[in-house]
């Protein structure tokens, strides 16, 4: 289970200055990535307490790249 990531993430959250409402600041990719990689975090939870492997593996790896975008050293660009 990835708990310390979870506190990391809501701590940089609070740092960010987060207004706490759920939505994300969609003009910065680091506020959308929090916020992909909280509610990809509880997704994942879900799924995995009910034994969806797979869906819970998915999301898994959603919330490990949202995550990493969140971080200092995480890069941030136009994938598109």
């Amino acid at each position: 289970m990835k708990t310390t990531k979870a506190r990391q993430l809501q701590e940089a959250r609070r740092h960010q200055g987060d207004a706490g409402d759920g939505a994300p600041d969609v003009s910065d990719p680091r506020q959308v990535a929090a916020y992909v990689a909280d509610v990809t975090l509880e997704m994942r939870n879900l799924a995995r307490n009910a034994n969806l492997t797979f869906l819970s593996y998915l999301l898994e790896m959603s919330f490990q790249e949202a995550f990493d975008l969140t971080q200092p050293d995480g890069k941030v660009k136009n994938r598109a």
